[in-house]
């Protein structure tokens, strides 16, 4: 599977009578897009705002986010399953707008669970340096449900793991919403050259090279547009990834924005055939509440790794919950099968005398850290306040100084590599 992605910088993003791309500026028709998410009976209205770095500017509620890309070559369409049909994808040509984020905005519905859904971005200050997307021009969506969907004495939502299916389609066409944007905004960069274009491959190379393959314990929630659940995996090619075939938002551990930015993946694939023969991506993870159910998951991943032969695995794991239990014992199924693991993991600790781990096994000996999700972290008043009124989880101010955990900044928390954070031990 040979993809060719083109990347197109923006370096500006504003308003305008037409959306068009022009000179490295994105101009945004806000009554056009605005007019494409309303032919959804989801929704009575949508607001549209930007939000660049350095602004004094704060978004609360949010949920995923899209770097906005094309395909202009080869089978299938961008975020198949939502944009286009849910065919395979990862072959031929597609365009992205490098440095542009459409962020989902929505404030929680009657029967959604609300448990770490809290999400903040701020354009400015130290929260700005913690999530990515403070350093991207951000096209912020703002959701309003139809007033047929939830009852106005509906009870607010809870902090539970389940929900309710009217809350789930709600937020599915939330998901297609944005994606559409995202492919629109990024169409507009067909008839214009490109500023870099690289190429994905893994072509067949030097047989001594060490085979690697990459696990990723997935919570999407979408593949190729089906909740799945993966109790025995599934093998994809990186390149599905980077044209949207996993698309979904977990707290601030992932969103499609870095599946489609996979650093992992995609240094992965910058090594193929110079230092390392990688051989795929294993994604897998299912709701598994008893030690047999988990057990399954861990062998099934590693039979299938060995099934493509793999020496050494890069495990891109999740710590948190009884998840945690799910990434060690793949971990060490993978190990008694002689396929050496490294571990990209974050810290779910309290301070220096908790481990930082909910499970641990003595096999899981090379961990890459990526931060801790429950240090506090202290965000400054913002001017400017996008995506309602109220936080989920405090009756404090939302445009006021804030000290909340890692978690609840967008994003900050990642296993897909593209943190800045690490833990320090003393």
């Amino acid at each position: 599977m040979r993809l060719e992605v083109a990347s197109f910088a923006v370096r500006d993003l504003e308003f305008g009578a037409r959306t068009a791309l022009w000179d490295h500026t994105l101009v945004v028709d806000r009554d056009e897009l605005r007019a494409l998410v309303l032919e959804d009976s989801h929704f009575s209205d949508v607001e549209l705002h930007l939000a660049r770095p350095g602004e004094s500017v704060r978004i609360i509620n949010g949920l995923d986010v899209v770097e906005p890309r094309w395909k202009v070559a080869g089978p299938g369409g961008v975020f198949p399953g939502f944009v286009s049909a849910p065919t395979a994808v990862g072959e031929g040509r597609t365009h992205r707008l490098a440095g542009v984020a459409v962020i989902e905005v929505s404030e929680p519905v009657p029967g959604e669970p609300t448990h770490f859904r809290e999400q903040i971005l701020d354009m400015a200050g130290p929260g700005a340096a913690f999530s990515p997307f403070g350093q991207t021009l951000n096209l912020a969506l703002r959701f309003k449900p139809a007033p047929g969907l939830f009852p106005a004495d509906a009870p607010r939502p809870k902090d539970v793991l389940g929900g309710s299916q009217e809350a789930f389609d709600y937020n599915r066409a939330i998901t297609r919403a944005a994606t559409r944007i995202a492919a629109h905004l990024a169409r507009t960069s067909v008839d214009r050259p490109p500023d870099e274009v690289e190429t994905f491959d893994l072509a067949p190379c030097a047989p001594d090279l060490p085979r690697v393959v990459c696990t990723y314990h997935y919570q999407g929630p979408f593949l190729y547009g089906l909740p799945v659940r993966l109790p025995f995996g599934a093998l994809v090619h990186p390149n599905e990834a980077f044209d949207g075939a996993l698309v979904g938002w977990r707290q601030a551990y992932r969103c499609t924005y870095w599946d489609q930015n996979n650093d992992a993946l995609l240094q992965l694939c910058r090594h193929h055939g110079r230092d390392v023969n990688f051989v795929g991506c294993i994604l897998f993870g299912d709701t598994s509440p008893s030690r047999a159910e988990k057990e399954r998951i861990g062998s099934a991943v590693a039979r299938m790794a060995r099934m493509l032969g793999a020496q050494a695995a890069l495990v891109l794991g999740i710590n948190g919950s009884n998840l945690a239990v799910d990434t060690m014992l793949a971990i060490q199924e993978c190990e008694r099968l002689g396929i050496k693991t490294t571990l990209i993991y974050l810290d779910v600790g309290y301070g220096v005398d908790d481990p930082g781990f909910i499970h641990a096994v003595p096999e899981a000996d090379a961990i890459v850290c990526t931060g801790s999700r429950d240090r506090p972290v202290t965000l400054p008043r913002m001017d400017k306040l996008i995506g309602g009124e109220r936080l989920i989880t405090s009756e404090a101010d939302p445009r006021g100084e804030l000290t909340v955990p890692m978690r609840y900044v967008h994003s900050s928390c990642s296993n897909q590599g593209f943190s800045r954070h690490t833990t320090r031990f003393e």
